[in-house]
């Protein structure tokens, strides 16, 4: 095991289980609430409220998605399904519904620990490339902008452009922003526009 994986601990969550009362909810609820979690437990639906939970373990074999206050291609926190059907149709939906562990029913006596710690290692780093891809993406957008600014501080500032860029670069550096940005500023106060807007 790698010596930088920290054994996590959930005391202080809070957590909602969206389960009809039941032997394999309360089974879950116990082991939640000895791993110090806060629960509460709903049927049929989850409250708007749910929103605010640190997770949320819902019953794939009777939900639907009438069940959960936010559209199906969002996915507000860690997410384990109860699953106690194996029908491709279930699972299917569990995953589009944002599962990303399981817990077999009937629920032992044990098991609950393992499946938080891979739904909420797997929801961090899914959230971590979300924000590693969106950062991408502005970058390709703002490419126009910023060859736009290189062209001005060659104007301004005389030199080639692999000069301006490096100008550029100092620019990002030195007021701690990302070279997209500053090209945008540069644009801004030149009267420049991107984006189909003029900055002020």
């Amino acid at each position: 095991m790698s010596t930088l994986f920290r054994t996590p601990s959930f005391r202080g969550w809070s957590a909602i289980i969206l389960h009809k009362p039941h032997a394999d909810r309360d089974a879950v609820y116990r082991q939640l609430g000895r791993l110090g979690i806060d629960v509460e437990t709903v049927w049929p639906d989850l409250p708007e409220t749910a929103r605010q939970s640190d997770l949320v373990i819902f019953d794939a074999d009777a939900g639907h998605d009438g069940q959960f206050p936010w559209p199906v291609e969002e996915h507000p926190m860690p997410m384990i399904a109860l699953m106690g059907s194996e029908a491709p149709g279930r699972v299917e939906w569990a995953i589009r519904r944002g599962a990303i562990a399981q817990l077999s029913k009937p629920i032992a006596s044990s098991g609950v620990y393992g499946a938080l710690v891979v739904a909420t290692q797997t929801f961090a780093m899914r959230k971590a490339s979300e924000q590693r891809i969106a950062r991408l993406e502005t970058r390709l957008a703002c490419r126009p902008q910023v060859a736009e600014a290189i062209l001005l501080l060659m104007q301004h500032q005389g030199g080639d452009a692999a000069t301006a860029y490096k100008l550029l670069q100092d620019m990002a550096m030195a007021s701690r922003q990302t070279i997209e940005d500053v090209a945008l500023g540069l644009l801004g106060r030149t009267g420049g526009q991107h984006d189909g807007r003029r900055k002020a």
